[in-house]
């Protein structure tokens, strides 16, 4: 438990915040996953957590503004930020003309938003757990198994869908409760 959760790892890079007590409020440091650790640019966050959203912003090195490394970094980023519980998205904007950059946000999961002041927003929103679906899948499969049991096919499977979709549906309910 002692272990400590940075630097991030990532195939080529080393991502190393200021401040490890305030993760939010410093800039970070971006370094090359080898023997040297040469730092090859910085990530910073811009004005805190506002509504649930983060805006993030990268400097990089022009020799790694590829979109193989802008893909690497910005979705290691996601993962980090996506743990703390009152953050829902993280957003960044590039220029339009910037095809590694635009590149890069999309293959890491990031969405074109809008285009304001001649920069193109993005951004990626915390995806929420669903349960129901998964319930309703296993409460078939286990009311055909019922209904074989009880030669009733039909009545197995009604009981097992119910089932499904109520243990589902509880613990939706549950985990969104337990984010508010």
């Amino acid at each position: 438990m002692g272990e400590s959760l940075f630097p991030l790892v990532t195939k080529h890079f080393l991502i190393s915040p200021g401040n490890e007590k305030n993760v939010l409020e410093d800039e970070w440091s971006v370094s090359l996953n080898n023997g040297d650790q040469t730092k090859v640019g910085s990530i910073h966050f811009e004005d805190g957590v506002l509504h649930g959203e983060v805006r993030m912003a990268a400097d990089l090195n022009p020799e790694y503004e590829k979109s193989k490394y802008i893909q690497e970094l910005f979705y290691s980023m996601a993962r980090f930020v996506f743990q703390f519980k009152e953050i829902r998205e993280i957003s960044t904007h590039c220029r339009h003309e910037n095809d590694h950059r635009v590149r890069g946000l999309e293959k890491a999961g990031y969405v074109y938003r809008e285009n304001k002041d001649g920069s193109d927003y993005y951004s990626m929103k915390k995806q929420k757990t669903s349960w129901t679906g998964l319930y309703v899948m296993i409460g078939l499969i286990a009311g055909f198994v019922i209904g074989l049991t009880i030669s009733n096919l039909f009545m197995g499977t009604i009981i097992g869908v119910l089932s499904g979709a109520i243990i589902g549906y509880l613990l939706d309910k549950r985990e969104a409760d337990n984010e508010k």
